[in-house]
C-alpha cells in the first residue's frame, strides 16, 4: 500500500508541470536587456588589440617590430595599465633608464625616430595589401570607438 501511494504521488507530481504548461499560454518572444560594463568593454578592446597585434607579428620579419602587450604598474600609481610596445621601443627605454641611473642625459635617438617611421610604413603597407589585417584593424577601431562613445572619451587627435 505504501509503495502504491508513493507511485501515485510521484506520478502526480511529475505530471503537474506538464499539465500546468498546457493551460498557460507562453509568450512568443522573450527579450533580455542587459548592458555591458566597463570591464567587458575593455576586454573587447583588448581582445581586438591582441588579434590585431598577433596578426601584425606574424606578418613582419624583423624581430624589432614585433609588438608585445602586458600589464605594468606605472611609476607613481598602484594601478596596472596595459602597455603595448615593440621590441625596439622596450630596448630604447631600457637604455634610457640605464643611462639615466648613471647620470647621463639621454635624448631620443635618430635610430628610434627612424624605427618609428619604418613601423608606420610597414603597417600602412600591410593595411593596403592584406584584407585580413585590414579587417582586424577595422574591428579594433570599432571596439575602441564603442568604448570611447560609451564613456565619453575623446579620441586622440594624432
Amino acid at each position: 500500500m505504501k509503495k502504491a501511494l508513493y507511485l501515485l504521488l510521484s506520478s502526480t507530481l511529475l505530471l503537474q508541470p506538464s499539465i500546468a504548461a498546457e493551460d498557460e499560454t507562453l509568450p512568443e518572444e522573450i527579450t533580455v536587456e542587459a548592458s555591458r560594463d566597463r570591464i567587458n568593454f575593455q576586454l573587447q578592446v583588448d581582445q581586438a588589440e591582441n588579434q590585431f597585434y598577433a596578426m601584425f607579428n606574424e606578418l613582419v620579419d624583423d624581430e624589432d617590430f614585433r609588438i608585445e602587450c602586458k600589464y605594468e604598474t606605472v611609476i607613481g600609481s598602484l594601478i596596472k595599465q596595459r602597455i603595448c610596445q615593440t621590441k625596439y621601443m622596450r630596448d630604447d627605454l631600457s637604455t634610457s633608464a640605464t643611462l639615466s641611473l648613471s647620470g647621463v642625459d639621454y635624448q631620443i635617438s635618430a635610430r628610434l625616430t627612424e624605427k618609428n617611421h619604418q613601423l608606420r610604413e610597414k603597417a600602412q603597407e600591410l593595411l593596403e595589401s592584406n584584407p585580413a589585417f585590414r579587417n582586424a584593424a577595422q574591428n579594433l577601431s570599432e571596439r575602441v570607438e564603442e568604448y570611447q562613445d560609451e564613456y565619453g572619451i575623446e579620441a586622440d587627435k594624432e
